[in-house]
């Protein structure tokens, strides 16, 4: 008897050794990663080296907490697959790179157990001019600014092929090979349910050289809405309202709510909480205009300590209201009615599915055209639209930063269309919707989502 418990025990042991002494990789159960990689001016596609870079934090996986790191590479096969395995769950680029060629990225979310099949090629041009640039972004109330995510695009809004990065914990971030020409550096939270608004920053690359981009900040979305008017715009006295309400929001003085001021209001308060998003409704009176004016260093602090302003820039409109002062950081906007403005911004979120082959048309596309914007005290300029008939062709939409804040302004008749149908009232409609969900980091609603499908 003894001598089979000796035996049991033995080869119990022996079991117990042979596991201690096997390597057990922490990845299995993770996800693979395949995908197509190309050489753009050649049919054979082997030898690309992939790889996937995660923000490493010590002692707590690839959640972004300090520096990126690459947790796995491959090499691609001739026809340029290639498989990436055992990748644990968390945000990555992957990058695809090659001597002689502009490297390129993607950005890709992994979930536990995922087998994922990348759905966009990653192309590989050949090396040209290029300059490289490196920047600062931060998250207007945390230390730790990790984990942003940044990308280059054309100022059209067009994806410069591969161009992602993350930012560290300082929010330091660079691209290396970027060629030259004029782009659109992008800085978005990429969180799930991310309350933060994203930034841009305009920058020009030359050759060889080093270009630093200015800081770009990422802001809380703003959770009290003041409109500002003492006329409803185009006789809409529902338009921004009944959007607000759509979108979750309640007449009231608390978060998640909504109050219509007036011009009284603006001269008796002292200051403006820099939480809100402040709405001036277009159409309004000479007498309205003149009070802004007034009051105007308010709005300016407002905005300068991170407030977002929403300004519907249209004068001269149904009560004969001129406006003759400066939105923040002293921008200016000149008077002309143009039924036809131009979009210049295809990829950006607030016009996907807009017809960009055509312009938009409207009774007025606009009433006037920001006239001063490179000699403005304002940062990070995106122009979406811009008016077709003059000779200017001045932007009508625009996006800027003035301190920690930021405005969104336009001088077309948004309000106008909710009540008047004409031409492309319904794509104005859905613009002036996108324009309000922006503000607050809301996802943006749909093409159809307004009384009736936008016609093109």
């Amino acid at each position: 008897m003894k001598k089979y418990v000796y035996i049991f025990l033995l080869s119990i042991l022996s079991i117990l050794i042979l596991f201690s002494c096997q390597k057990i990789d922490p990845l299995l159960g993770n996800s693979n990663i395949s995908g197509i990689a190309n050489l753009n001016d050649s049919n054979n596609h082997e030898n690309i080296k992939v790889s996937i870079e995660g923000l490493e934090s010590e002692g707590e996986g690839f959640s972004p907490i300090d520096s990126i790191s690459v947790i796995g590479d491959t090499i691609s096969e001739k026809n340029g697959n290639f498989l990436l395995e055992n990748i644990p769950a968390g945000n990555y680029i992957i990058k695809a790179e090659k001597d002689g060629y502009f490297p390129t990225k993607q950005f890709i979310e992994v979930t536990d157990n995922s087998e994922i099949t990348l759905d966009n090629t990653l192309v590989l041009y050949p090396l040209g001019d290029y300059g490289t640039l490196n920047g600062n972004v931060k998250y207007i109330d945390k230390s730790d600014h990790t984990g942003i995510l940044l990308e280059i695009r054309t100022p059209e809004g067009e994806p410069l092929p591969g161009m992602y990065t993350f930012s560290d914990k300082n929010g330091d971030y660079s691209f290396d090979f970027v060629p030259i020409g004029n782009y659109v550096v992008y800085a978005h939270d990429p969180s799930k349910n991310s309350v933060y608004s994203a930034d841009a920053a305009p920058v020009l690359i030359e050759n060889s050289k080093n270009i630093i981009v200015p800081d770009l900040i990422l802001r809380k979305a703003a959770e009290h809405v003041v409109i500002f008017r003492d006329v409803s715009a185009w006789g809409a006295t529902e338009a921004i309202p009944n959007i607000l309400e759509d979108i979750g929001f309640t007449i009231g003085s608390g978060i998640h709510q909504y109050e219509i001021m007036s011009s009284t209001d603006i001269n008796n308060l002292n200051s403006f909480d820099s939480s809100w998003a402040i709405i001036i409704e277009g159409d309004q009176t000479t007498d309205f205009y003149d009070i802004y004016k007034t009051n105007s260093s308010k709005f300016d602090t407002f905005v300068e300590n991170g407030g977002t302003l929403f300004w519907i820039a249209c004068d001269n409109g149904w009560t004969g209201g001129d406006f003759t002062g400066t939105l923040p950081g002293n921008v200016t906007w000149r008077d002309y009615y143009d039924s036809y403005n131009d979009m210049v911004n295809e990829t950006h979120p607030l016009l996907e599915g807009f017809p960009f082959e055509r312009a938009l048309e409207g009774n007025y596309a606009s009433h006037g055209g920001f006239d001063n914007l490179d000699s403005a005290d304002i940062d990070n300029l995106v122009v979406f639209i811009k008016e077709k008939s003059s000779t200017e062709k001045y932007p009508t939409y625009i996006e800027y930063r003035y301190g920690d804040g930021r405005v969104v302004a336009s001088t077309s008749p948004l309000e106008f269309y909710v009540e008047n149908g004409y031409n492309d009232s319904d794509w104005y409609i859905l613009l002036l919707r996108r324009s309000i969900e922006y503000v607050f980091n809301l996802p943006l609603s749909s093409i159809n989502v307004v009384s009736q499908e936008p016609v093109e």
